[in-house]
């Protein structure tokens, strides 16, 4: 029991360093799963799957793929593929076909497999991993549509290939048979997919409609729904074996397109368990393989390897986007990124031993090669996809980009002035009117309501990770904090901070409910619109020499310049934005920038340079 709990102890620990290594490193965190697998598995014996688990291995991670699978298909809403439809429905209709059939005959005529296993395999590897592709995406920021048609075919190829795999099985296996009848089993398995789809459409909105009605209690519904997803994925499977794959998407699918008041807050809980889900199953999958049956790999092997890389793939993708408005680079960039997951490595599994048992003593030679193309995919296309994209130009620039939803005089500025120093800006506002300004200014808008769900569909947010609300109202601009916190993390939303003899208004809005504090401590809405009109404006500067950091102070001191924020430059593309006072200006160094809201006199020009225009002028007069 003790060592269990060790070993247990020794998963999560990997698991989180994974995940933090892979946030601070840029890289997706699948990488590093494999890396620590290996470690914590063949290297340094402290993790033995076999002890821990034994026979429950493989339905634990059955189940744990279905939730995985369930947990992505939330975030398929049919709204967000309006301009990527034909591609993805090329993608999964002719993709699939294609990537099968040529898989096929590589796996044939290269890996040297018979054909009924080479089938089955072919059928197996049309999956592209939403395990891997989702934290993907997520690294390399790509642009919408992209994005999207890598996001829909991994969730919805996955399980069609899963089903696929298994399918080709019973049918070899049956075909064997005397009395057997190949109409009479498609037939059936056709009427069984179609059963199951409905029956997920179904108890999908049956489980909608229950929430919406409020039958179930709010702190029930996370835990009540994640019960439902693996009672509904057993009796899919029961079925028809690994349907409960297709049944939980169609039911992620189902849920995601009816508008649940409270499907955020499931979506944050599903995320966190498939997190840990992934994390775990990648470590112990990863822990309890020898890696001398990947070595024993030959070179027909290798060749089948890179056919899936650099063949297959490209010509899957270019076929897909015949018909469709996709561009040469988005064909290059999607003909690339394919990385395989869990469900080929967890299928292959099953599958082996059982083609085995059924006399095809090649099916020994799937679970290696699986092995073998999970690893070189999440390698090979987990450290370059995001490169690639770069050189594409289908990814988002590494600089902040903020939003700004409020559009007053002095925030419109505000943007303006960050806009000349490289920082995207978005200024959102319910009120028409209030955008014109921004409008003029050739800042971009968004009119509606930024907690609307139709933002996701109107916003490209993948864009930004900085927001700043100031609105009028404290409480209003708490709650879009802290709606966007998941996404930006807390620490890049920011709102002005209620003073401290409104003690009623910060008993209100408490520290877990609110944002950062924006600028200064000793302003607010409505006294930075008072300084405004009384003509302070924004800057943004370098800090330059350090004696300027000594005027910067003298000014505070005088009252005539509030340090607002600032701009980390380590890279002409890498601008890291503040919007609150550093604690220290000395910290900072002479190629940062430093944004001030200073006064200005009626002529436009601020303090500092009407002395100096002054000075000059005495002088010359002087000398004349």
């Amino acid at each position: 029991m003790h060592d269990q709990i060790v070993q247990i102890a020794w998963i999560a620990f990997f698991a989180i360093l994974a995940q933090w290594l892979g946030w601070r490193l840029k890289t997706p965190a699948i990488v590093f799963f494999l890396i620590f697998g290996f470690i914590a598995g063949p290297i340094l014996s402290l993790v033995h799957p076999e002890i821990l688990i034994g026979d429950l291995l493989q339905p634990l991670t059955s189940i744990a793929v279905g939730i995985i699978l369930f947990e992505g298909s939330l975030n398929l809403n049919f709204k967000e593929i309006v301009n990527s439809r034909t591609a993805i429905r090329h993608f999964v209709i002719v993709g699939a076909p294609v990537a099968w059939v040529l898989t096929s005959l590589s796996a044939y005529y290269l890996a040297g497999l018979s054909l009924e296993v080479a089938v089955t395999f072919g059928a197996l590897l049309i999956v592209t991993g939403p395990t891997v592709i989702m934290p993907l995406l997520k690294n390399a920021r790509l642009v919408e549509r992209p994005a999207s048609i890598l996001k829909w075919e991994g969730l919805i190829n996955d399980p069609i290939g899963a089903v696929l795999a298994v399918l080709c099985y019973e049918y070899f296996i049956l075909h064997s048979g005397e009395g057997f009848q190949a109409t009479g089993f498609f037939s059936g398995i056709v009427l069984k997919v179609i059963l199951i789809t409905a029956l997920s459409f179904v108890i999908g909105r049956v489980i909608g409609t229950i929430f919406n009605r409020g039958l179930i209690p709010e702190y029930m519904k996370s835990a009540a729904l994640l019960s439902l997803v693996v009672i509904f994925y057993v009796i899919c499977n029961e079925i028809l074996h690994e349907s409960g794959l297709i049944g939980v998407t169609v039911l992620g699918i189902t849920l995601a397109n009816m508008g649940l008041t409270s499907l955020e807050e499931i979506k944050k809980f599903k995320e966190t368990m498939s997190l840990m889900l992934v994390s775990g199953i990648f470590i112990i999958l990863t822990a309890q393989m020898d890696p001398a049956i990947l070595l024993n790999i030959d070179w027909r092997g290798v060749l089948f390897i890179a056919s899936i890389l650099f063949v297959i793939r490209p010509i899957t993708a270019l076929l897909s986007s015949i018909g469709t408005e996709m561009t040469w680079k988005e064909i290059v960039l999607t003909g690339w990124v394919a990385p395989r997951g869990i469900v080929a490595a967890a299928i292959a599994g099953i599958m082996g031993p059982l083609l085995i048992a059924a006399g095809y003593e090649d099916g020994a030679q799937m679970l290696p090669l699986a092995f073998a193309i999970v690893l070189v995919t999440v390698f090979m296309h987990g450290l370059s996809a995001k490169p690639l994209a770069k050189w594409l130009n289908l990814s988002y620039p590494e600089r902040d980009a903020l939003i700004v939803v409020g559009a007053s005089a002095w925030s419109i500025q505000l943007a303006q002035t960050l806009q000349g120093r490289g920082i995207d800006v978005l200024i959102a506002d319910k009120n028409w009117y209030a955008l014109k300004q921004a409008r003029l200014g050739n800042i971009p808008t968004y009119y509606g309501e930024i907690l609307s769900e139709e933002t996701e569909y109107n916003v490209e947010l993948t864009k930004y990770n900085v927001l700043l609300s100031v609105t009028n109202n404290p409480a209003y601009n708490s709650l879009v904090c802290s709606a966007y916190a998941h996404d930006f993390s807390r620490e890049s939303t920011y709102q002005f901070l209620p003073h401290e003899e409104d003690e009623h208004e910060r008993r209100q809005i408490t520290e877990t409910i609110r944002g950062e504090d924006f600028g200064s401590e000793d302003l607010d809405y409505w006294i930075l619109s008072n300084y405004y009109n009384k003509g302070w404006r924004f800057k943004a500067a370098r800090i330059g020499k350090a004696e300027n950091i000594d005027k910067i102070e003298v000014r505070v001191k005088k009252e005539t310049l509030k340090v607002i924020g600032y701009i980390k430059s380590t890279h002409t593309l890498k601008r890291k934005l503040y919007l609150r006072r550093p604690k220290n200006l000395k910290d900072l160094k002479e190629e940062d920038v430093l944004i001030t809201f200073e006064k200005i006199d009626e002529q436009g020009e601020n303090a500092a340079s009407n002395d100096r225009k002054k000075a000059a002028a005495a002088k010359k007069k002087k000398a004349d």
